[in-house]
């Protein structure tokens, strides 16, 4: 049984149980209890994955949240064989990866605005799409700077502005993290 787009089923369920498998072998904290992490949003992730660029978070101090997790988790069909053997290998290796567990789940955009406004209420005036702004949520709550390809919503004045006066960035390379890292 295929996919639309040709992708064989049994080998995306096959993905999926693996990579389940390693997620649950990442230490795992709640965010509260996070500080001054580089967060990576799913597009980021899935981008230097696609750039065989993975290797050179090896040595930063990051983090994905349990959201961006999942994320990734319901956009797997969609990734080529490449970029999953990529991700494989990345949370095989990386030992240093903290997943900053949240309690919010992709889909649920009552949830998801529910949850930005419990951090930051002006949040919401500024980043229209709730998914988008649970990681910008996480990233002010604990003090964490900000890796997304995502311009549209999270690269405007308002927001950078919100993110400066809490001492934190949004990047979207992985060389403009390494230049401006503290």
């Amino acid at each position: 049984m295929n996919f639309i787009d040709g992708t064989n089923i049994n080998r995306y369920h096959e993905f999926c149980f693996y990579m389940k498998e390693l997620f649950e072998t990442l230490v795992r904290k709640p965010y509260e209890m996070a500080r001054g992490f580089l967060l990576l949003d799913t597009c980021f992730i899935i981008d230097l994955a696609e750039k065989r660029q993975l290797h050179h978070l090896t040595e930063a101090s990051i983090a994905m949240t349990s959201f961006n997790l999942e994320e990734l988790e319901h956009v797997a069909h969609k990734l080529s064989d490449t970029i999953k053997h990529e991700l494989r290998s990345f949370f095989k290796k990386h030992p240093r990866l903290v997943i900053l567990d949240v309690d919010v789940h992709p889909g649920q955009p009552a949830s998801e605005k529910a949850f930005v406004a419990s951090i930051e209420p002006e949040l919401l005036k500024h980043v229209p799409d709730p998914s988008d702004a649970v990681l910008a949520a996480v990233a002010l709550a604990t003090k964490s700077n900000l890796l997304t390809k995502d311009k549209r919503h999270l690269f405007n004045v308002e927001v950078e502005n919100l993110f400066t006066a809490r001492g934190v960035h949004v990047w979207k390379e992985w060389k403009d993290a390494q230049d401006k890292q503290p």
